[in-house]
């Protein structure tokens, strides 16, 4: 069996290869360069794929059933409601059917009609979502790791702003909850989601958090996540934390899919009007699409990365989640500007104090190409490796319906849904669509070979501005705490933080890696939109590893339920600094498909409580 395994590495490498040295010929990249790029490509492929199938084939495969029961371990953070009991206390059912009624659908535009017509207030509707959190999230979805005790106490405040006359804009007294990589200078916890981290509260906020408290929003707490972004370990499960415990999707049997596993099930379940994810690699807009919310990975640089738990300082972005794309360009005007602690946010500063509403109009999207990738060759390879592994790891031939099953349940999700959905739509609100054929595309990874080096550089630096009250000051830190009770605080392994504790990469070959990585990324966009002659691309997830380097944004829109109840989305990609066409584009496609479902969350509650015993 390891021979077949170890066969079927060396074709997919032999893949990889093949598509590096297609798109380095076609630009100027050093051959020396290229080649170290290769290596190292190779050798992150090697390792992921080969720990994945010798310790956990089910990961390639799709054998996982869902919802997922947490392991047998101890160092879960219970969520702590001391600071709410009173308010609690005093919410009764009936006014909380109310407030469900009221707030069905409604945008944070609309959340502020009913504040201003005193139909609700800031406190009330934190002791909402604090209600709903207990009856629904407390060890079932899990998707909030930690509840600010101070949030009744803000939005007290900012009700009698409000009163006085005294409102700061369209995020005045709205709850939001945040990633618990994004640094708070309060009396929460800024984790990760890992245990070396457990007790660590920061000296300040993120400059992203002060924007967000300037603008009147109040910060309700923190939303789970995958441990250390998704890369603990090629085992670990989507929305598992040893802090958090498995987040679970709220539509029914469905991966959660991460790392901002919490920041997406928690608006979706409405329990918190908006949230802050980040993404490396997919990790924004991948929990967001299967969770039915918008979500925009933006430009790197247009929200300041200043203060965020890293995984990749030359890859990660914040971004915002929300239940509409008002709620999602409303977030980003808050948090968008120029930073000092970020250099990066000085490429954005043209989209800086933009109001991002003004581009949600049809009438901008019909000046618009919209170029849609037709992944017909990226499909059959992946459901020919799916079929591959498969077969190698159950021993037979998989027959028809079997691989038609992988096809629909795991390529095509894999790949970003059905590309024919976003064509039917925008063809409907009258907008150009341009469809383009993937055989001619060359598809290569320049995220993932990044990490192991960048993974450890970027922890190391971050904790060294963390000032005295760091945890830790290296992932070797890591390794060892988690050590010395590996059962309890990781349970899955962490194969992924010792690989980039252990790197061998110089900080020069890092360089040169890194350098090709953008040119190639940067390549791949270029060519889709210039030779292609369009604004902006559905591109599926094929965008966050080819063009991810480039710091390019990403914008999701719901797209309804498959046959089996998971939330669908269409995803689109541009250029960098193109998130004014995205806006355009993404509010035809919200309105054309009105996609955006609410969770029936008695029933997936009852599903989890099948799984769980609790």
């Amino acid at each position: 069996m390891y021979a077949k395994l170890l066969g079927f590495i060396v074709i997919s490498l032999a893949l990889m290869i093949a598509s590096c040295t297609a798109i380095s010929q076609a630009g100027v990249i050093d051959q020396k360069d290229r080649a170290l790029f290769d290596l190292a490509a190779n050798d992150s492929q090697a390792r992921n794929v080969g720990a994945i199938l010798q310790s956990c084939p089910e990961v390639v495969i799709g054998g996982k059933e869902f919802p997922l029961a947490e392991p047998n371990y101890s160092s879960k953070r219970p969520l702590v409601f001391d600071s709410f009991e009173n308010a609690l206390a005093g919410f009764e059912p009936e006014r909380a059917r109310e407030i469900d009624a009221l707030l069905e659908n409604s945008t944070i535009l609309e959340i502020q009609e009913l504040m201003e017509d005193r139909n609700l207030s800031s406190a009330e509707l934190v002791t909402y979502y604090v209600d709903r959190i207990k009856r629904y999230d407390l060890d079932k979805l899990n998707s909030v790791i930690e509840l600010n005790p101070d949030a009744l106490a803000i939005a007290a405040q900012m009700d009698e702003e409000r009163a006085s006359g005294q409102v700061r804009g369209p995020m005045h007294g709205i709850p939001v909850l945040l990633k618990d990589n994004i640094a708070t200078g309060d009396r929460m916890h800024t984790t990760a989601g890992t245990y070396a981290l457990k007790d660590w509260q920061a000296d300040r906020d993120a400059f992203l958090v002060q924007k967000l408290r300037e603008a009147g929003a109040i910060i309700l707490g923190k939303a789970s996540l995958s441990e250390w972004a998704n890369y603990m370990d090629p085992c670990m499960p989507s929305g598992f934390s040893a802090l958090g415990g498995q987040t679970r999707n709220p539509y029914g049997p469905f991966d959660p899919l991460g790392s901002s596993s919490g920041s997406a099930v928690s608006v979706a379940s409405n329990f918190a009007a908006a949230s802050v994810g980040s993404e490396t690699s997919g990790s924004i807009i991948q929990p967001a699409r299967v969770n039915s919310v918008v979500a925009l990975r933006p430009s790197q640089g247009l929200i300041s990365r200043d203060y965020i738990i890293p995984l990749s300082s030359d890859l990660d972005t914040p971004g915002p989640i929300g239940r509409s794309l008002t709620d999602v360009a409303l977030m980003l005007n808050a948090m968008a500007g120029v930073d000092k602690n970020d250099s990066k946010t000085s490429d954005a500063s043209s989209l800086a104090g933009v109001d991002f509403t003004k581009f949600l109009s049809l009438d901008e999207a019909r000046k618009l190409r919209v170029g849609v990738i037709m992944p017909n060759t990226q499909t059959g390879i992946l459901l020919a490796q799916k079929i591959a592994l498969a077969q190698i790891v159950q021993g037979r031939e998989l027959t028809e319906d079997e691989q038609t099953a992988l096809l629909n349940e795991e390529v095509l999700p894999q790949l970003g849904g059905d590309p024919n959905v976003a064509i039917k739509a925008l063809k409907s609100m009258g907008i150009e669509v341009v469809e383009i054929p993937d055989e001619n595309l060359i598809n290569v990874d320049t995220a993932s070979l990044l990490l192991p080096y960048d993974f450890q550089y970027s922890i190391e630096e971050f904790f060294k501005g963390a000032g005295s009250s760091a945890p830790i000051s290296s992932l070797d830190d890591v390794v060892s705490i988690n050590n010395e009770d590996p059962a309890n605080r990781s349970p899955y392994g962490q194969s992924f933080v010792e690989w980039s504790a252990e790197t061998n990469t110089t900080a020069k070959e890092y360089e040169r890696i890194h350098a090709v990585a953008i040119a190639l990324a940067t390549e791949w966009m270029n060519a889709l939109i210039e030779q292609n002659d369009v604004d902006v691309v559905v591109t599926g997830m094929s965008y966050s590893g080819n063009a991810g380097a480039a710091g390019v944004p990403a914008l999701t829109i719901p797209a309804g339920l498959d046959l089996k109840g998971q939330p669908q989305g269409v995803i689109l990609s541009g250029p960098y600094l193109s998130e004014p066409k995205l806006f355009a584009v993404g509010y035809a496609l919200e309105q054309a498909l009105k996609g955006r479902v609410q969770p029936d969350l008695n029933a997936t509650i009852e599903q989890i409580q099948a799984v769980t015993g609790k």
